[in-house]
């Protein structure tokens, strides 16, 4: 299944959060995963079905993806949920219709929830469909950022330069960075995940059990 769901395992159980979070102003990612109970993987899609048309419409909510299990692996369902801010983040977590919907959730679901905050191009870097995120390899990141940053650095360039006749040369490197920064980080880096992701996580094949 690739219809999304943060709000599932986005749900948390009252405590100290896992990992320290990002600065509040800062775009936010939420990695969720927990397994369900043999059985009952119809009827969690279900719930995760309602919580993904709810978290569409929280105020802040960027994009999400959900992954269920491949077959013969463990039961194990991971949610990546990206946030323009942690407060936007928070306040979905908080919300009341998310609560009503993970009481319902968790009648199917088995073990603990566990949850993760990244921040940034790490966040959108997140792979989606394992219990615990595996970074890519750190040459693939650095190609992936090249081929959008140098692409849409050329354009911003080409576009502002009869503008930018009378700015001072030092300050026009400037004003470049300051549009490409949010169009990478909120436009370009989006679509090239989803486009590279073969490519940053070749697909690993499934153990057998003992």
């Amino acid at each position: 299944m690739t219809a999304g769901v943060p709000g599932h395992q986005a749900g948390r159980e009252p405590g100290p959060d896992p990992a320290p979070r990002p600065a509040a102003a800062a775009p936010v990612t939420l990695v969720l995963s927990r397994a369900v109970k043999a059985g009952h993987e119809q009827a969690f899609e279900e719930v995760l079905h309602r919580l993904a048309a709810e978290v569409r419409r929280q105020p802040g909510h960027l994009d999400l993806t959900v992954v269920a299990p491949p077959p013969g692996g463990p039961g194990i369902y991971t949610i990546v949920s990206h946030f323009a801010s942690r407060a936007a983040a928070d306040d979905w977590l908080a919300s009341q219709v998310r609560a009503q919907l993970i009481a319902e959730a968790d009648l199917h679901a088995a073990g603990e929830l566990k949850t993760r905050y990244l921040s940034g191009l790490e966040g959108w870097l997140a792979q989606p469909g394992a219990p615990v995120l595996i970074p890519p390899a750190r040459w693939k990141v650095a190609v992936l950022s090249a081929a959008g940053i140098v692409p849409l650095l050329e354009a911003v360039s080409y576009l502002l330069a009869p503008r930018l006749a009378g700015v001072p040369v030092w300050a026009r490197p400037l004003i470049s960075v300051v549009l490409v920064i949010p169009l990478m980080q909120y436009t370009v880096m989006p679509l090239l995940t989803r486009a590279a992701r073969p490519f940053l996580y070749p697909p690993r094949p499934v153990e057998p059990p003992p």
